[in-house]
């Protein structure tokens, strides 16, 4: 969902490495689901998922970068331009989904399965790993306002509202959870704060380190909590107790400042090359990155469907090994879509 010119530079290598991390992501989550819980391939396909959690909210905060950054904070362009092309694409790719499944299935294709499919996706049944296009759809619908705050908002106000954000959305609902009965948790569940705030925050974060140049030294505090925020989310249940889930959660703290110290990586550290071809190819694979993302479980079904085990071998290689295998098959189909006139941009 990006035009090539928006991923010049480093948000076309960080949003590359985003969603090669996402796939990493539902392929160690899927493979827990096979695996006995506690054995040692499920905790080694655990630490796969600690390491790439914080791709969820970096995708969020890349399109916060795009969408804020570009166009005007017109209601009628966020709603045909940005809301309505979300929702028709996960109409689009459930129904595609749905379609595969029955195919492989040993089902037959009619107009009617087609009809069928399209009107269940719409209906919010959709394949798992496509989840993120609704708080996505619902980021766009509030777009106008967010953008408007984002175009007339100083700096100290902007940085306001994201120390909000991560107060609301991220912070005091781990607090709650270690300290359910606290005047903090009691408080937090009557304001319904973080209901609002929790991907605001990465969508505007996105579009924030995008827009603004941050001082070295506010760099170097980010990479050290950006470390440590990966370090909790592998060993914070074992320290300091609270649930696995409460660690990994994506808009949990120390999965949040990992998306920014990786954000700011890369901006400031990785993908810059003055080399112009190189570039440019990274934008041209940027702009249907997001693509490959939707169209890899196609590969894990169709791959599932010839009896290839994502296990078939040690989990410490088959994760990142199949990640990387299922994004290679993707691109070519991700970019045959991309160059569909008029609406191959949207499809990826």
């Amino acid at each position: 969902m990006a035009k090539g010119d928006r991923n010049l530079g480093w948000p076309g290598f960080f949003r590359v490495f985003t969603v090669l991390c996402a796939m990493m992501l539902l392929l160690a989550q899927s493979g827990q689901q096979s695996v006995a819980a506690g054995s040692g391939n499920w905790q080694v396909l655990s630490v796969y998922e600690g390491l790439t959690s914080w791709a969820i909210p970096a995708l969020f905060m890349l399109w916060g970068m795009f969408a804020l950054e570009e166009g005007k904070p017109h209601f009628s362009a966020a709603m045909v331009g940005l809301a309505l092309p979300a929702f028709c694409l996960l109409v689009f790719w459930g129904a595609l989904y749905a379609i595969v499944s029955t195919l492989l299935g040993g089902g037959s294709l009619s107009w009617g399965g087609v009809w069928s499919a399209l009107v269940s996706a719409a209906k919010g049944n959709t394949y798992f790993h496509l989840w993120v296009l609704y708080p996505l759809i619902g980021l766009y619908l509030v777009h106008p306002v967010l953008h408007r705050f984002t175009a007339s908002a100083s700096r100290g106000e902007v940085r306001y509202f994201l120390a909000l954000c991560f107060l609301f959305g991220a912070l005091l609902p781990m607090w709650g959870a270690f300290h359910p009965n606290s005047a903090a948790a009691a408080l937090l569940e009557r304001l319904r704060v973080h209901l609002v705030l929790g991907w605001v925050g990465c969508y505007v974060g996105g579009w924030y380190l995008r827009h603004y140049t941050i001082s070295r030294v506010s760099e170097f505090v980010l990479y050290i909590l950006g470390v440590l925020g990966m370090v909790l989310t592998l060993t914070g249940n074992a320290v300091f107790g609270g649930g696995r889930e409460l660690w990994y959660l994506y808009t949990s703290p120390n999965v949040l400042l990992t998306a920014t110290a990786f954000c700011v990586l890369f901006r400031y550290v990785l993908g810059i090359s003055e080399e112009r071809s190189r570039r440019r190819s990274v934008a041209q694979l940027g702009s249907y990155a997001f693509g490959v993302y939707l169209f890899h479980q196609i590969w894990v079904l169709v791959f599932r469907w010839l009896g290839v085990s994502l296990l078939s071998f040690s989990p410490v290689v088959s994760v990142p090994f199949f990640a990387v295998v299922f994004f290679l098959l993707s691109v070519p189909f991700a970019w045959l879509l991309y160059l569909i006139p008029g609406v191959g941009s949207y499809l990826t």
